[in-house]
């Protein structure tokens, strides 16, 4: 932390200096503004959106392993970086593999290609993005997908379709991820982001609920005959995990409904236990699945406890 010292300007008014890398990094100079948010014994000096340099982020994939580079892609993604440029001796021919990588990120376009890097822009607008809203489209796309599983429907066609809807929660994720980052870096709202850590660890939960039922979908694609007898364990999960969801809503009162929700989840678990009989002939289908069920379960107790820390300040 440093110190400033308050000096004295004229008669009723007081200021300080700010520092002077600060000012170069924000693009400032004599005469702009800047904006103030007092938060009592607290003021946050935020710059005006419109004084904001785009910033560049720079990857090289000739130096690392393409894991390494996708995590750095989406790094930078989520940090709200406008552009981020691929360089590569051969950017050209690896084109189509950035496709691939850049498609899994909302609204990324692809502005420069050369021999020597690729460009990419980021289109989307972080300060309008909102991530309650984000949030509330993420459960919905959770319920649709929990929907979709329990249709008795054909198993590949099933498992396809739940893995595009994966992947579209994937990218409202990613989104709410950046809406978060740009509301921390601006300070936009002091008591929202007190809760930004909380919403963050209800979407993680939201997220990683998609990417277990799809593994429960590739699981049972191919045998419909026995897989039917999770149907109704799935049913009762899917109930459960709307009614996990709609204690987001602040204005529901969470201690009524805590003992409900304990009610709820011992009488899934005995569902579960009680469907092994079902499947004595193919018993190791029965233990994946059914701890892939209790793994949802689990993901419901984590977002429940956040939402315990939301509402109880």
């Amino acid at each position: 932390m440093e110190q400033r010292k308050i000096i004295q300007f004229g008669n009723s008014s007081y200021v300080i200096t700010l520092p002077q890398d600060w000012i170069k990094e924000n693009n400032l100079d004599k005469g702009d503004y800047v904006n103030l948010i007092e938060n009592n014994d607290s003021i946050i000096i935020t710059v005006d959106g419109s004084k904001k340099v785009d910033r560049v982020a720079e990857i090289s994939l000739d130096t690392m392993p393409l894991k390494l580079f996708n995590k750095c892609l989406i790094s930078y993604y989520l940090q709200n970086f406008k552009y981020i440029k691929i360089k590569s001796k051969k950017a050209i021919e690896k084109l189509e593999q950035i496709r691939v990588l850049k498609d899994k990120l909302s609204s990324v376009e692809i502005t420069e290609i050369n021999e020597e890097y690729i460009m990419l822009k980021d289109l989307t607008s972080p300060n309008e993005l909102d991530f309650h809203k984000l949030t509330g489209e993420i459960v919905q796309m959770g319920k649709v997908i929990f929907t979709e599983l329990n249709k008795d429907t054909d198993g590949k066609s099933k498992y396809f379709l739940i893995t595009n809807l994966d992947k579209n929660i994937n990218k409202l994720t990613f989104l709410a991820y950046k809406a978060i980052n740009y509301n921390l870096d601006m300070w936009k709202n002091p008591t929202e982001v007190k809760d930004t850590h909380h919403i963050r660890k209800i979407i993680a939960s939201l997220e990683r609920i998609g990417d277990i039922i799809k593994r429960v979908a590739r699981y049972l694609k191919d045998d419909r005959v026995t897989t039917s007898n999770f149907y109704e364990i799935i049913a009762a999960i899917e109930k459960d995990y709307g009614f996990v969801t709609n204690l987001i809503n602040p204005n529901i009162d969470l201690n009524e409904n805590l003992k409900q929700y304990v009610d709820k989840k011992q009488s899934i678990l005995k569902l579960i236990d009680f469907s092994r009989e079902k499947f004595k002939d193919n018993m190791n289908l029965y233990l994946v699945v059914s701890q892939l069920l209790k793994d949802i379960l689990g993901q419901l107790d984590h977002i429940l406890l956040a939402i315990l820390d939301l509402k109880c300040k």
